[in-house]
């Protein structure tokens, strides 16, 4: 009788394994459709709208900053003319903080008399609808006579918008300074994304970036066709990138230090490049149309939220 059980359970166990050998690894398109099930389409609105920064500089480097949570960034120093998106760091109407740090390019310790750099706040009632007027907000040129001798310079506008949402963010989030071993668990977490970017493992991906993505598509007013298309762009083996480049290599981390954004609600893991900074993790990868090697970054921001003692990925 007790060689029947043990033989019985081992037919059981062997059936089970064939099963789960046999079992094909699933699709874009299954992944999708349930980490579709975990989102709340957002509202649709009358009006649906968004604020641009619109920048052009030269021989200068510098950061763009919204409620003190950075939007956008230049290190090169070289000429740039971006439109940059900025609904992403506004949380809900009223007053904002807009934030602009300049830096000497390199090679110099001051701004120098060839520094350029403009600014233009502008919204749209609609962003949808391209013929809707852009509405300016404020213009700002950097004073370079006043400028060209120094170091540094900051500057900061507040500006009111109006948005139909309104996101938690950051503003039910720990206060990172009293979190301990901050700087081992923010490694731990990103070895863990790298790990999940090494193995294309795009279900555990799109759950790791859950929060981040959840306020990206409130803030952006996404439907639900438009959510699934973005899913399928950061797909880590049908997506975009895969699109593009040939041969992606997750790099390790390296010359690292640790950043604390606004009010230490936010944190992330920056990296130098040559003339640059990754905020997350680095790859190399080869470029499909001219064959050449090319570096990027997947880019992560942390909190804790209230009641919990795990980062998760909020930007």
């Amino acid at each position: 009788m007790k060689m029947i059980k043990k033989t019985a359970s081992v037919l059981v166990a062997c059936l089970l394994l064939l099963q789960g050998c046999g079992q094909a690894p699933k699709t874009d398109k299954q992944i999708i459709k349930e980490t579709m099930q975990a989102i709340e389409i957002p509202k649709q609105y009358q009006q649906e709208p968004f604020y641009y920064a619109g920048i052009y500089s030269a021989n200068i480097k510098w950061e763009l900053f919204i409620n003190d949570t950075q939007t956008f960034a230049h290190y090169q120093g070289k000429i740039t003319s971006p439109i940059v998106p900025l609904n992403y760091n506004i949380l809900g109407s009223g007053k904002q903080k807009l934030t602009i740090r300049m830096y000497p390019p390199n090679g110099q310790t001051v701004l120098g008399e060839y520094a350029a750099f403009r600014l233009r706040l502008y919204y749209r009632k609609n962003f949808r609808d391209k013929k809707v007027p852009e509405i300016p907000i404020l213009d700002f040129e950097l004073p370079y006579e006043q400028t060209k001798d120094l170091p540094y310079f900051e500057k900061s506008f507040e500006f009111e918008a109006q948005v139909p949402y309104q996101m938690t963010g950051w503003t039910k989030s720990k206060d990172l300074t009293k979190v301990p071993d901050l700087e081992q668990k923010v490694v731990k977490k990103i070895e863990a994304l790298r790990t999940i970017l090494e193995n294309k493992d795009t279900e555990a991906y799109f759950q790791a970036v859950m929060p981040r993505s959840k306020e990206q598509f409130i803030c952006l007013y996404a439907t639900q066709q438009e959510i699934e298309n973005s899913f399928q762009e950061d797909s880590l083996t049908n997506g975009q990138l895969s699109k593009i480049l040939d041969d992606i290599q997750i790099l390790p981390i390296t010359d690292y230090q640790i950043i604390l954004e606004p009010h230490n609600r936010i944190v992330k893991l920056r990296q130098k490049d040559d003339d640059s900074f990754t905020d997350g993790i680095k790859f190399k990868a080869i470029d499909k149309e001219d064959k050449k090697e090319i570096t990027g970054g997947y880019y992560f921001r942390f909190h804790i939220p209230e009641g919990s003692d795990e980062l998760e990925v909020i930007r």
